[in-house]
């Protein structure tokens, strides 16, 4: 007997994958309840190898969802609690339909509800994973903290993504774990470092945007439940790592005020969301064994934070020394500078950013909770002003725009002020997160690297202004100094040539018979001279060096002789010039490029071969771009040149 024949759709990709209406089925659960549950334990549809073998022959594009998936999800526990909830919702609506109050309000008294604590731990095992994932839970709990109430959105989950985004912002100015900021269209751009980990995240600029239909809010909600919880635990290690009171608390707070803290929580929730106001620590006793963990945690943090272990593990989980100097140097950037910020600017966005990197900050007291000092204090060395401003009240302090602190922080440096004065033309924004192109560098972005090697100055501005006459005829130091040092090159290298050429003519062939070499060098009044002789008799070769000195002084001389044991007859002398190494014309290095080009491109297999097309193509839309973006700057600088001479000519007055 032969073997068994295997029928269509029982081995192979068939029985790897499963469609969505299948797996709706196999779970018994509706479609909304399968959406939120495959969101929730990060299952997604899968694209198939062999999408007509995958379907049994049906070439049809459908939702297709791995078996193995499928089966992990039939042991959720969660399925029950939808299931729960859904008779939940038919029991209220016949109770609301028959008119049954009393029914209708002991339903609401018990409802179902589920966790999702078991799933985060699931699916983040470690701590540093979630650290790792963080991206989107902290931008969706921005956005959703911005948002306005919605009967989809309810004023519950809008209160607890404030509150979770604050206490992390919080975590970070204590630990100064600020790196980045940069302001676009989008928002507000963050990027922090937590415990090794690189996060970046969004906020929205401090309007309230409006629903759209655009968006899917009943997805976006389920994604959002679950990174509250998320956050929710994050938080809570970030805390205790720091040894910091969880909920946060305010400095000074005592006990008979925290039973008050209950009928003032909306005062105590302003104040921690001003950013403004330091959190309190734990206490720590001896004899308390979680004390004595919050301290060692807190001691093992700050060692690794500041750097302190020398371990060649540590040194490459923290990357170079110079690195870590240019971080520190970063976290105490602002440290000594009070800032003062108008009503006009973002209020939030600023005071986290200064106070990451350990600078003071306040603004007036009926803005918004959370002033430390106010406007009148002559120790406030910058005013943030976001609008042009006719009269600057204190002259000991500076009136800047907002940009400058964004700037300051991306450098790594105190940028010069004058560059960001009200009213004045700001410069260029530059993104920190772009990579550096060798092709193209913006003048910005080398100024900017110039200053931070030290090769600028960092006081000088960007741009001299030519709104004066004395500003247009006012000529910098450090330029005056380059001048210097050419023109000091230039007369060195003048000298030595005029050496050489008298060396030259000091070289003239002797009489027949001899050979002589003479090297002179006439000094000034009162020095040495020194003189090199070589004579040369018949059967004798005789060196001699004679250094005729001052009047009164003796001379030296040093004698060889050496017997031949023939004589040779004497030549004319014999001279040997340096010679130049012969280099190649440029237009055949380049043709020899061009074909060993060729030859490797010839060489290139024929599976490798579109690749290569492809990196090529590549190639040459980067420098095309390149060059269209050197045409428009220069078409920029050449408007800005004739935008001045108008200026100028309109300025003078006529006679």
């Amino acid at each position: 007997m032969g073997a068994k024949r295997k029928k269509k759709g029982e081995s192979g990709e068939a029985t790897k994958y499963i469609t969505r209406n299948a797996a709706v089925k196999k779970l018994q659960l509706s479609l909304k309840d399968f959406r939120r549950l495959c969101i929730l334990k990060g299952i997604y549809p899968r694209e198939p190898n062999h999408r007509r073998k995958a379907q049994k022959g049906d070439s049809r594009i459908k939702t297709l969802f791995l078996v193995k998936d499928i089966r992990y999800l039939l042991h959720e526990p969660i399925i029950w609690k939808f299931r729960e909830l859904r008779t939940f919702l038919i029991k209220t609506s016949k109770a609301k339909a028959r008119k049954e109050r009393d029914k209708v309000e002991n339903l609401y008294k018990n409802p179902p509800f589920y966790r999702l604590d078991h799933i985060v731990q699931e699916r983040y095992p470690t701590f540093v994973d979630a650290l790792q994932d963080l991206d989107d839970p902290l931008t969706l709990c921005v956005l959703f903290s911005k948002m306005a109430r919605t009967w989809r959105i309810q004023d519950v989950m809008l209160h607890i993504c404030r509150r979770l985004t604050v206490e992390f912002m919080h975590y970070v100015i204590e630990t100064q774990g600020l790196r980045k900021a940069f302001i676009s269209v989008k928002g507000y751009y963050y990027q922090v470092e937590v415990m090794g980990q690189t996060i970046t995240w969004i906020a929205p600029h401090p309007f309230t945007p409006l629903p759209t239909t655009d968006v899917d809010l009943r997805v976006m909600t389920v994604f959002l439940d679950f990174y509250i919880t998320l956050l929710g635990f994050v938080n809570f290690r970030l805390y205790h790592s720091l040894n910091i009171h969880y909920p946060p608390k305010l400095q000074g707070m005592k006990r008979g005020e925290e039973e008050e803290e209950a009928s003032e929580s909306s005062i105590v929730s302003g104040r921690v969301a001003s950013l403004n106001i330091p959190l309190q620590r734990n206490k720590v006793d001896d004899n308390d064994e979680e004390g004595g963990i919050d301290m060692h945690l807190l001691i093992t943090f700050e060692v690794v934070r500041q750097g302190v272990e020398r371990s060649p593990g540590c040194l490459l989980a923290h990357g170079s020394r110079e690195e870590q100097q240019k971080k520190k140097k970063q976290q105490s950037l602002f440290k000594g500078l009070k800032f003062f910020l108008n009503r006009e600017t973002n209020l939030e966005s600023l005071t986290f950013v200064i106070r990451s990197c350990m600078g003071e900050v306040s603004w007036q007291s009926s803005t918004a909770e959370g002033s430390t000092f106010l406007e009148t204090d002559e120790a406030i060395t910058h005013q943030i002003v976001d609008r042009p401003m006719h009269q600057q009240n204190y002259l000991s302090r500076y009136y800047i725009q907002p940009q400058w602190v964004y700037d300051c922080v991306n450098a790594r440096l105190l940028l010069p002020v004058q560059d960001y004065f009200p009213g004045v033309n700001l410069p260029a924004h530059l993104s920190p997160f772009e990579k550096e192109n060798d092709l193209y560098i913006p003048p910005e972005k080398k100024l900017l690297m110039a200053r931070q090697k030290g090769e600028v100055p960092i006081d000088l501005p960007q741009k001299m202004e030519d709104s004066d006459e004395d500003n247009e005829k006012e000529v910098y130091d450090w330029k005056k100094m380059k001048r210097l040092k050419t023109k000091e090159f230039k007369a060195k290298k003048r000298a030595m040539k005029e050496k050489e050429m008298e060396n030259e003519k000091v070289n003239k062939p002797m009489e027949e018979g001899k050979e002589t070499e003479e090297v002179s060098k006439p000094m000034e009044e009162g020095k040495e001279t020194e003189e090199v002789s070589k004579p040369m008799e018949e059967g004798k070769e005789t060196g001699e060096v004679s250094k005729p000195m001052e009047e009164g002084k003796e001379t030296g001389k040093v004698s060889k002789e050496v017997s031949k044991p023939a004589k040779i007859p004497l030549r004319k002398k014999m001279r040997v010039i340096r010679g130049n190494v012969a280099q190649p014309k440029p237009a055949v290095i380049e043709s020899q490029e061009r074909e060993e080009k060729m030859l490797a491109v010839m060489m290139i297999p024929k599976k490798k071969k579109r690749l290569y097309k492809i990196l090529n193509r590549k190639e040459k839309r980067q420098t095309a771009k390149v060059k269209r973006l050197t045409e428009k700057r220069n078409l920029l600088e050449e408007q800005k040149k004739k935008d001045k001479a108008n200026k100028l000519a309109g300025s003078v007055p006529e006679k």
